[in-house]
């Protein structure tokens, strides 16, 4: 609740841990991909996933997009990272047991980038994080119904970058 999101990340906190996929532009006015849609059908539980896989499947190639959504009605699946635990992460179930997860009431805006393939560059393939009047974090997908609604705008990228790629990788945590 939110008494223990105080308690795991104090307020006025503003830091980076470990990774981030950042989408870079100069804010100047111009053409955008807009993007709307309302109501889930379907299994697969996040927009973002959707719309890199549509992406992928009418472009094919390697194409990366960043932009700004906003989740205007329904629920979203969210996560925070408590701080760093001292016995590792060995799977996607330890993984899940350390994450802090919560169900987030719309509005919320979401900072979205995806790629559709890894380019050989050990990058994940997208990456989520937003706010609300309470709580943020990384988003995981919305909770799906009728009253689940997203407005967005998106840019596609002009080149991809990584930096301090890691030397032994794996595929831990990464959905």
């Amino acid at each position: 609740g939110e008494g223990e999101l105080k308690t795991v990340v104090a307020d006025g906190a503003a830091r980076c841990g470990l990774l981030a996929n950042l989408f870079l532009c100069e804010g100047k006015a111009g053409d955008v991909l807009k993007v709307v849609a309302k109501g889930r059908v379907g299994a697969e539980a996040s927009v973002v996933t959707i719309m890199r896989k549509a992406v992928a499947e009418a472009f094919g190639g390697e194409v990366g997009l960043g932009g700004v959504l906003r989740l205007v009605g329904g629920k979203a699946k969210l996560h925070i990272m408590p701080d760093f635990c001292a016995g590792g992460l060995h799977s996607d179930e330890d993984v899940d047991k350390w994450l802090k997860f919560y169900e987030v009431e719309a509005p919320l805006v979401l900072m979205a980038t995806m790629v559709t393939g890894d380019m050989g560059l050990d990058l994940r393939v997208e990456h989520t994080h937003g706010y609300g009047e309470s709580m943020g974090g990384h988003y995981h997908g919305d909770l799906g119904g009728e009253e689940v609604e997203y407005e967005g705008w998106f840019n596609v990228a002009e080149r991809m970058v990584r930096v301090d790629r890691p030397v032994v990788t794996h595929q831990i945590g990464r959905d």
